[in-house]
């Protein structure tokens, strides 16, 4: 398989043949996003990198971008777990600095795990006066420090396109689960209009960090076959003019 033209040396991309994902070759090891790869600095880096090679363009579009969140104070991920997770305890797979659990309504008591080590400091000291804790690990080895069937709730906010394998995450997540427990995902939707117009400037690029990049009927099929079944995913969830997409499922 060629190495795709959104590849930025030393990262290779290539299209999966049998199933279409785009996804990284030589990802980093899990160790690497402890502290070298960690996501704070790839993200700092990353934006210096955009705003030298346009910076007009870069501060306007983060501007217009964050605008309809100033005005309307969007929170879609709080409205979901208010809305479709019941009470009790709620994990946040790749929580960085555990700011999205710790506005979560009191009813949900935050769980995390982050492998980056200043984040998960970070996340576990807003967790822990609630009652919750943060895993510093890897997703599979974080997971595994909690109990089978303890959750209500589990969020992939922003984590699975950074996962090297996917679906061994969500099985874990899974298993975690109580019975119709609910699962949020979101990830950048690699069938936007933006990626296509864009090319390899797509904001959906992230290298070495974005290790998966996912459409919406191949995220819909990694969730069926880690054993969720689809309550939410529909045009409004992944529209085409969006960078991202939603998915909403239930522990079947």
């Amino acid at each position: 398989m060629p190495v795709l033209a959104y590849s930025l040396a030393p990262w290779e991309l290539k299209r999966c043949g049998g199933c279409g994902l785009v996804y990284l070759v030589n990802p980093p090891e899990y160790v690497a996003l402890e502290e070298e790869f960690a996501w704070e600095k790839t993200w700092a880096e990353e934006g210096v990198k955009r705003r030298g090679r346009n910076p007009v363009m870069h501060d306007l579009g983060h501007g217009i971008s964050a605008l309809p969140k100033r005005l309307l104070k969007r929170d879609k991920l709080g409205k979901w777990v208010r809305r479709f997770v019941a009470p009790g305890p709620v994990l946040d797979v790749g929580c960085g600095e555990g700011v999205a659990l710790e506005r979560l309504p009191e009813q949900f008591v935050p769980f995390g795990v982050e492998v980056s080590k200043k984040q998960a400091q970070i996340a576990n000291s807003r967790v822990a006066p609630r009652g919750g804790r943060v895993a510093q690990a890897d997703a599979l080895s974080g997971m595994k420090q909690f109990e089978a069937g303890f959750f209500a709730g589990v969020i992939m906010n922003s984590y699975l396109e950074h996962e090297v394998n996917p679906l061994a995450a969500l099985e874990a997540a899974r298993d975690l689960m109580r019975p119709n427990a609910r699962l949020i995902v979101k990830v950048p939707n690699f069938g936007s209009y933006n990626r296509m117009l864009r090319g390899a400037r797509w904001c959906g690029f992230r290298h070495p960090d974005h290790v998966n990049y996912f459409v919406p009927a191949l995220l819909a099929r990694l969730l069926r076959d880690a054993g969720f079944r689809i309550l939410r995913a529909g045009l409004s969830d992944h529209l085409p003019t969006s960078d991202n997409m939603w998915a909403l499922a239930e522990k079947s």
